[in-house]
């Protein structure tokens, strides 16, 4: 029994392997090419672009059948095109390979009809010509032994960025190496006729469960059915939405996104994705900077098993996975990149991975992405490896698999331009409800296909300059450079702004009218005055870009100012990109400060602190106005109507102006008035020695008094009446563990602001906005290390 048992288990082993590897070579005398489109990248992209593609390699965008391993010439761009099959010569021979691709090209030779066997035999990291078979040395392989009658597996593979592009195979005898080139014809190829066939994604199908609805194949041989929640929370399957937050800058989300005023529930715009990753990409790519990305949802998986995931961004990223549909379990996985990292940069660091992780087909997973972009490339990806995908690498999460989280509270701007998805409506723009409507067509055109209102921002901000507005020329007679050391340079423009400003960075359109861009800048010095006369120069010689004289040019980030102060600003051109008659530049703009002299009234942007003023670097400083600071020093000013708070001492030397009426001076130790203290006629001064005791909240009709322990102070809220918003204004004088949360009347949590130690100490602002909540009595509470200060909201309408 056991020799029988041995035996045909042996049979069956080597007749299945057999009948596998024979079973994937097709038809001879043909083989197969297929692409991949669209792809958003600078330049060409790479292979690394294509294996993340979950439809790689078996759901191609389209494909051609060839009768030799010639592809397709001048077919499109950006796009990975890929011929693979098989090679097989009557006799046995040593050969050598050539591959010419434009743009790079790869050739893989598999040591048999295995493709787990393939190695690089041969590439080209550049374009070549069609027939330049000697430009590079690795474009041509090594001797390479076929035996007669076995089947090799190949592929090669052209990379297109833009322009004409191509892709051949040659060989010849290496026994004669003088000899011509030969594209590998109809006479030794077959086709690869295997591959993972399902399906097509959205067929409908019966999972076998009858608890679940809308069942669907996935299109990798898995029927999956939207499975019962008790979670109001999960929302529409297929839909992952990122939220966008605009001109906030640096590359951090810790910091610089968490700590910005509308993050999460005042965004500046959002966008539909294709799945876990984003943002959609612009033309030109990487084209928008200083924004944060935040996306919040559910992933399911078709299949139970161990999943592994990886997160992809520039610059910080993080991902969270909880390990259920809850949200307060979102740090049970946490994936991080510190730094920026390219799109598939898969290992830069092991904090980017985290599983294997068992999950339950049938669950829901809550997830979060958080993005903070501060210049250059833009991207957040989040890749999964499943026990589905039929090769174990890293593929983007697509939006099949992902629910929307539809009890969010964040709401765009009303009258914000948008695009409802709907092409019968036009000059579509966020309501008071938080949605996007637009205006829809009447009349007979509304039934015609052609007659689709087309989509343009309604007076959208946008870095895209026309090629018709006015631009600034240089020509004809001149005057002298107003800096002598520019004598050179005789086209030049000199800005005066009248006072000084602080100046941090700059963005310049080249001259961009069609056909003309010649006249723009090329080699440029930027130099910088107080007076006008003397001038000091911002670094060395600047290039500036030619500009395309295309309608959507969005210009490029030009010097940095480093923070001077100037009140001039001499713009001179040392040469222009070859026109010989005018030199000259569409537009420029100037990220500026206002610097006014020492003691002019300012507002520093704190609403705790009062009598802001101009101190004698620039900056904007105001006197802060709560109990937490120890000790007050009011140097000799003249200081205007309000109440001065220190927990200990106050020490004054300033002047209370006829101005003045109220000024009171609150401390909890002693009130020190200086020589110099002064109360002209008609104002009102006093001073009080008493507790600084922050002020009791109500919580459930219990009474909790926060101590003042100088963690933190001054928490309140005021209404807006701007789109309905309530501005939170607190400040941490001490790090510390925060939580800010909105809370219904039943202590229920119903959106979290913050959560999570807080090193950005001062004053904190958080926008929320409140034109989805229903009518009634809501909390807002701040929790900092063990204290708890709450106020009440009331949504009357």
């Amino acid at each position: 029994m056991n020799r029988t048992f041995t035996l045909l288990f042996f049979i069956v082993f080597t007749s299945s392997g057999s009948l596998f590897a024979q079973n994937c070579i097709g038809p001879g005398g043909q083989v197969k090419w297929s692409y991949w489109a669209n792809f958003a990248v600078q330049g060409a992209p790479d292979i690394t672009d294509l294996s993340v593609l979950e439809n790689y390699p078996d759901k191609p965008d389209g494909t051609q059948i060839l009768g030799s391993l010639r592809a397709p010439v001048n077919y499109s761009d950006y796009f990975i095109g890929m011929i693979r099959g098989f090679i097989k010569v009557q006799q046995t021979e040593t050969y050598l390979f050539n591959i010419t691709s434009d743009d790079k090209g790869t050739f893989f030779l598999s040591t048999d009809q295995s493709p787990a066997n393939k190695v690089k035999i041969a590439e080209v990291t550049s374009a070549t010509g069609t027939e330049e078979n000697g430009k590079e040395a690795g474009q041509t392989s090594a001797a390479i032994e076929l035996k007669a009658g076995q089947y090799y597996y190949f592929e090669a593979y052209n990379f297109e960025a833009s322009g004409g592009d191509h892709l051949a195979l040659w060989w010849k005898k290496a026994s004669n190496p003088a000899g011509a080139w030969s594209i590998i014809d109809f006479n030794n190829i077959n086709e690869y006729n295997c591959g993972q066939a399902c399906p097509p994604r959205g067929t409908l199908c019966n999972d076998g469960n009858a608890l679940t609805k809308n069942d669907q194949q996935d299109g990798f041989c898995n029927c999956v059915g939207v499975a019962p929640t008790a979670n109001a929370c999960v929302g529409e399957r297929g839909l992952a939405e990122a939220y966008y937050y605009d001109n906030i800058k640096g590359s951090y989300v810790e910091n610089d996104l968490v700590n910005s005023p509308k993050f999460p529930l005042s965004p500046d715009r959002k966008e539909k994705l294709k799945g876990a990753f984003g943002p959609i990409p612009t033309i030109p790519i990487y084209a928008s900077d200083n924004y944060g990305a935040y996306v919040q949802g559910f992933i399911t998986v078709p299949v139970s098993g161990n999943y592994e995931f990886n997160v992809t961004g520039d610059n910080q990223t993080i991902f969270y996975l909880s390990k259920n549909d809850s949200i307060e379990h979102k740090q049970t996985y946490k994936a991080v990149v510190m730094q920026g990292v390219d799109e598939t940069e898969h290992n830069n660091a092991p904090a980017q991975t985290i599983g294997p992780i068992y999950m339950q087909a049938g669950k829901y997973y809550y997830y979060e992405i958080r993005n903070k972009e501060n210049n250059g490339r833009d991207h957040f990806n989040v890749y999964w490896k499943t026990p589905f995908y039929k090769e174990k690498v890293w593929k983007r999460i697509p939006a099949f698999y992902l629910f929307d989280y539809k009890c969010e509270l964040a709401c765009i701007a009303q009258g914000t331009p948008c695009d409802d998805g709907n092409p019968y409506t036009n000059n579509d723009k966020i309501n008071g409800s938080c949605e996007c409507v637009g205006t829809p067509c009447s009349g007979p055109d509304c039934i015609d296909e052609t007659a689709r209102y087309k989509m343009f921002d309604s007076q959208g901000v946008t870095d895209n300059l026309s090629t018709t507005e006015t631009s600034w020329l240089s020509c004809g007679t001149q005057k002298a450079n107003p800096n002598a050391a520019r004598a050179g340079n005789k086209n030049w423009i000199l800005y005066d702004f009248s006072k000084l400003y602080v100046f941090h960075d700059t963005r310049v359109w080249n001259y961009n009218v069609p056909g003309e861009t010649g006249k723009g800048f090329r080699n440029v010095n930027v130099d910088y005055s107080t007076d006008g006369k003397t001038w000091q120069p911002i670094g060395n010689d600047y290039t500036w870009p030619q500009a395309p004289g295309s309608h959507d040019y969005a210009g490029f980030e030009g010097p940095n100012m480093n923070e001077v102060r100037a009140r001039y600003i001499l713009v001179s051109a040392k040469d222009n990109w070859g026109d010989a008659t005018c030199t000259g530049f569409s537009k420029i703009t100037f990220n500026a400060s206002l610097c006014d002299v020492e003691g002019t009234a300012c507002d520093d942007g704190d609403p705790l602190t009062q009598n802001d003023k101009f101190d004698n670097n620039c900056n904007c400083k105001g006197v802060s106005i709560n109990c937490a600071t120890d000790s007050l020093a009011l140097q000799k000013s003249s200081i205007t109507s309000g109440d001065y708070k220190a927990a200990r001492t106050i020490v004054a030397q300033t002047t209370v102006s006829t101005s003045s009426k109220d000024i009171s001076f609150t401390a909890g130790n002693s009130i020190v008035l200086l020589p110099g203290f002064e109360v002209n006629k008609n104002s009102v001064f006093t001073a009080d020695i008493a507790g600084c005791v922050q002020q009791s909240f109500i919580n459930n009709q219990k009474s909790r008094m926060a101590v003042d322990d100088k963690t933190v102070s001054d928490f309140k809220s005021d209404t807006t009446h701007i789109d309905k918003q309530r501005k939170i204004v607190f400040r941490i004088n001490q790090p510390s563990q925060v939580k800010l949360t909105l809370k219904d009347k039943n202590e229920k949590i119903i959106t979290t602001l913050i959560d999570g130690y807080s090193q950005n100490l001062g004053t904190q602002i958080k926008m929320l906005p409140v034109n989805k909540l229903p009518k009634g009595e809501y909390w807002i509470e701040l929790l900092v290390a063990d204290k708890v200060l709450r106020e009440k909201l009331e949504i009357t309408e």
